[in-house]
């Protein structure tokens, strides 16, 4: 008789070699179980990781530099600088930027 024996039985997983079970229990180890379980919880640790990676690059921007941008306009505003100062001042924080 060969692997297939008809519709209902025969070959190896129908009544053959390990008593009708692919397992010989019927189940699966309890380490194939936990083998399953942590290459899951991997994976998803790995699509949050660079989901986050990804959001921060994008959300992220010089902040150092609009900071001090910033403070310049205030500083102008209040008047603590003139406008030769401010000017210049801006150019210098610009070419610092690239």
């Amino acid at each position: 008789m060969g692997l297939g024996g008809g519709m209902m039985g025969g070959g190896m997983m129908g009544g053959g070699m390990w008593g009708g079970h692919m397992w010989s229990d019927g189940g699966v180890s309890g380490w194939w179980l936990l083998v399953g379980l942590l290459g899951r919880v991997l994976t998803l640790l790995v699509v949050v990781g660079v989901g986050y990676l990804i959001y921060r690059a994008l959300t992220e921007s010089d902040e150092g530099i609009d900071e001090a941008m910033d403070e310049l306009r205030l500083a102008y505003a209040r008047g603590d600088i003139d406008d030769e100062e401010y000017e210049r001042r801006r150019k210098t924080l610009e070419r610092d930027e690239r």
